[in-house]
C-alpha cells in the first residue's frame, strides 16, 4: 500500500490532534503538569489512574443535563452516589 505525501501528512496530524486533546485534558482538569510525583513508578501510576479516571467521566451520562467533564468531577466529589456511578457506571 502507498500513500501520497499529503495523506500521510493528515494521518499524522489526527494522532497528533488526537494525543493534544488528552494532554490537554489531563492538564486542564486534573493539572497533571503540576505534580511532582518522580520517584520509582508514581508518575506511571498517576497518569494510569487520571486517564482511566477521565475515560470514565466522560462515560457517565447524566440524565437531568448535559454537565461538562469538570462540573462531574466537582459533582463526584460532593455527591456520595454520583461517585458511584462514575466508579461502577451504576
Amino acid at each position: 500500500m502507498t500513500a501520497s505525501a499529503e495523506d500521510f501528512a493528515a494521518l499524522i496530524r489526527g494522532h497528533w490532534s488526537i494525543e493534544n486533546q488528552l494532554h490537554w485534558s489531563l492538564d486542564v482538569l486534573f493539572r497533571e503538569d503540576a505534580f511532582q510525583a518522580r520517584k520509582e513508578h508514581a508518575p506511571e501510576n498517576l497518569n494510569i489512574l487520571r486517564k482511566r479516571a477521565l475515560g470514565r467521566l466522560r462515560a457517565t451520562a447524566v440524565p437531568d443535563r448535559r454537565l461538562s467533564t469538570k462540573r462531574k468531577i466537582f459533582k463526584a466529589s460532593v455527591n456520595p452516589d454520583f461517585l458511584y456511578s462514575v466508579l461502577f457506571g451504576k
